[in-house]
């Protein structure tokens, strides 16, 4: 009886832990690099997913740009006032800080314009305009 309880409080355990790194932390912004000109504004990130693997990309990329548009990243914020919005955002995704100081990039997020002429619209102003593109290493 005593082995079973141990068991099973092991198992518990584990699997909590389990829960908790694939659930229970939000994403880091490890850095943010701007490329501007006078007619082009790139906004490049580096995030980590602090999760054990992600799922569904295509619906954590619509959250990460909906983050950024909406500027509520904790460790960041963007000056979108002086600079405007970005005509383009590149996100590099690590699952999490080990993966990221081995440099394995899980996979990139692209958020840009679908059409020949990508700097003409920014992504608050026309995000109609703006495809999800998603890029496995």
């Amino acid at each position: 009886m005593k082995k079973r309880f141990i068991t099973v409080f092991v198992f518990i355990g584990i699997f909590t832990t389990l829960i908790y790194l694939q659930y229970g932390r939000d994403v880091k912004v490890e850095s943010s690099v701007l490329n501007c000109s006078s007619e082009f504004y790139e906004q490049r990130l580096t995030i980590i997913a602090n999760k054990l693997f992600v799922s569904n990309k295509e619906k954590f990329a619509e959250e990460i740009i909906e983050r950024c548009t909406d500027n509520t990243f904790r460790e960041v914020r963007f000056s979108y006032d002086i600079t405007g919005y970005p005509n383009r955002i590149c996100i590099s995704v690590y699952p999490n800080e080990l993966s990221r100081k081995l440099g394995d990039n899980h996979f990139t997020i692209l958020y840009q314009a679908g059409t020949e002429n990508n700097y003409v619209y920014n992504v608050k102003d026309r995000p109609e305009m703006f495809k999800i593109k998603i890029e496995t290493e």
